[in-house]
C-alpha cells in the first residue's frame, strides 16, 4: 500500500500530464475564441541577447506569414537565478545550442563567441518598446535583434530614427509588465510562445504549434502543403562503426527528460558500436539549485508531449526526490560495478516516471531491482554503502568541466551536449567519428 501523500501526488501528476486534459483545454480555448469573435492570437515573449529569442523572432514572423494569426509581442527581463542557475554557463551554452539549431533549420544565426554588448541590448529594448505602438513591432524587433547580435550600432541608430526610442522609465515598465504576464501564464524564459493555454519554448518545439494551427485550418491561402518551419528533430536508425569510443551519459533519477532519453541513448550507442558509460549526478534540487513550481510544471507537460511523440509511457509519476533518489543512486552505483547499470537505470526511471512505483519503499525498490536482475540482498548491501556520494560529486565536477550542468547530458568525441532532444547531435558526432575511423579500437 502506498503512503497517502505519495498516492495524492500521483493523482496530481496524472492530472497535470493528462493528454485528455490537454485536449479539453485546447477545445475550451477554441470555443472561447469563437464565442468572443477573436482572431487566433499568440503571445510571444522576447529578450535581446537571449539566443533562443534570436532564433524565435524570425520564426514567429514566418509563422505569421504562413497562418492567419495575430502576434502580441512583449519584452521580458533576464530570468531570475531560481529558474536559470549557472547564468554565465547558460548563456555560453545557449549561444552554442542556438548556432547548432540554426544550422539544422537553415536559420540566419551565427554565434559571435560572446554575449552581445549590454548597452546595445538596453537600447534595443527601448526601440522595441517604442515600436510596440507602431504598425508592425514584430518586423521591427526582428531587425533590431539582428543588429544587436552583429554589434551594429549604426543599424540601431537607423532603427531608432525609424521607430523611436522609449524612455528608461517606459522601457522598464514594459519589461516588468511582460515578465509578469509571462510568469503569470506559467513560464520562465524568453523565446517562448503562449497560445490557448499551452506553451511552446524554443525553435525545436515550434512544430507542435504548427500542427495545432493546421488542425484548426488557419493556413493562409497559397501556403498549404509547405514543410514545417522548424521540423521535429530525432535521431535516425542509422548504424556505423565507432568502436572504441566512449559515450558518457549523465543521468539524474529525478529528471523526467532523463527517462525519455535513456533507452534511446543506449540504443544509439549500440547501433554505432560505442561504449556507454553511466555518470550519475544528484538532481538539481538536491544540489541546492531550486526548481520553481512553474518550471517544474512546464517540464512535466513538455515531457509528456515529447513522450507521446516518441511512443514512450509517461505520467504515472511517483516523484523520487530526496530519499528515494539517494536509495536509487546507491543501488545504481553497485549495479554499474556489477554490469547491470543500464538495466537498473532504465527500470528505476520507468518505474518512477511511467508506472507510479514508490522507490522510497522497500517493496517498490525491490520490484525495480528485481526486473534488472538484482536480488534484495545486493540491494541491502548497496544501501549500506555511501560511496556513491563521492562518485556523484566526481561526475558533477566532470560535467561542469565540459561546460554543462543539466541533465541528461552526453559527451562523445568533440561533442558535449545537454538534453534528450539533442541526441541527433550525438548521432551526428558518432557518424563523424565512424567516417574518419577515429573510433577503431
Amino acid at each position: 500500500m502506498q503512503r497517502p501523500k505519495v498516492w495524492l501526488r500521483r493523482q496530481v501528476y496524472r492530472l497535470l500530464t493528462s493528454s485528455r486534459r490537454r485536449g479539453f483545454r485546447r477545445w475550451s480555448a477554441e470555443r472561447r475564441r469563437r464565442r468572443d469573435g477573436r482572431a487566433h492570437r499568440i503571445a510571444y515573449f522576447h529578450r535581446f541577447g537571449d539566443p533562443t529569442s534570436a532564433l524565435m523572432v524570425g520564426l514567429v514572423a514566418a509563422l505569421r506569414e504562413r497562418y492567419d494569426i495575430e502576434v502580441e509581442l512583449m519584452p521580458v527581463g533576464a530570468p531570475e537565478l531560481a529558474v536559470a542557475p549557472e547564468p554565465e554557463r547558460l548563456i555560453a551554452y545557449a549561444r552554442l545550442d542556438a548556432a547548432r539549431l540554426a544550422r539544422k533549420f537553415g536559420l540566419g544565426f551565427t554565434d559571435p563567441g560572446h554575449a552581445p554588448d549590454a548597452a546595445l541590448m538596453a537600447r534595443a529594448t527601448a526601440i522595441l518598446v517604442a515600436a510596440l505602438s507602431g504598425p508592425d513591432p514584430l518586423t521591427a524587433t526582428t531587425a533590431v535583434d539582428k543588429a544587436v547580435w552583429s554589434g551594429d550600432a549604426v543599424a540601431l541608430d537607423e532603427l531608432a530614427h525609424r521607430h523611436g526610442e522609449a524612455s528608461a522609465e517606459a522601457t522598464a515598465k514594459a519589461v516588468a509588465e511582460g515578465t509578469e504576464r509571462r510568469n503569470g501564464l506559467g513560464h520562465f524564459q524568453a523565446g517562448s510562445i503562449h497560445y490557448g493555454g499551452e506553451w511552446y519554448w524554443g525553435a525545436d518545439r515550434l512544430h507542435y504549434l504548427e500542427a495545432r494551427l493546421d488542425g484548426l485550418k488557419v493556413r493562409r491561402q497559397g501556403r498549404e502543403g509547405a514543410a514545417p518551419l522548424a521540423p521535429a528533430l530525432l535521431e535516425t536508425q542509422a548504424r556505423g562503426d565507432a568502436r572504441g569510443v566512449v559515450l558518457e551519459i549523465y543521468p539524474s533519477l529525478r529528471s523526467p527528460y532523463t527517462w525519455i532519453a535513456m533507452e534511446r541513448a543506449f540504443a544509439l550507442a549500440e547501433r554505432w558500436g560505442a561504449t556507454p558509460e553511466i555518470r550519475f549526478v544528484l538532481p538539481m534540487v538536491m544540489r541546492n539549485l531550486p526548481v520553481p513550481p512553474r518550471k517544474g510544471r512546464y517540464f512535466l507537460v513538455d515531457t509528456k508531449r515529447e513522450a507521446e511523440r516518441l511512443g514512450l509511457p509517461f505520467g504515472n509519476i511517483c516523484d523520487p526526490v530526496g530519499r528515494p533518489t539517494e536509495r536509487g543512486l546507491a543501488v545504481l552505483h553497485h549495479a554499474i560495478l556489477a554490469g547491470k547499470g543500464r538495466d537498473f537505470l532504465i527500470s528505476f526511471l520507468k518505474g518512477v516516471w511511467a508506472e507510479g512505483i514508490d522507490a522510497g519503499s522497500d517493496a517498490g525498490l525491490k520490484r525495480i531491482a528485481a526486473r534488472a536482475g538484482i536480488d534484495w540482498s545486493a540491494v541491502e548491501a548497496a544501501l549500506a554503502d555511501d560511496s556513491w556520494r563521492k562518485v556523484a560529486e566526481m561526475n558533477r565536477a566532470r560535467l561542469l568541466s565540459l561546460g554543462l550542468w543539466g541533465v541528461p547530458s552526453f559527451h562523445v568525441g568533440d561533442l558535449a551536449v545537454w538534453g534528450q532532444d539533442r541526441l541527433w547531435l550525438v548521432e551526428e558526432e558518432l557518424a563523424r567519428i565512424a567516417a574518419k575511423g577515429e573510433g577503431m579500437a
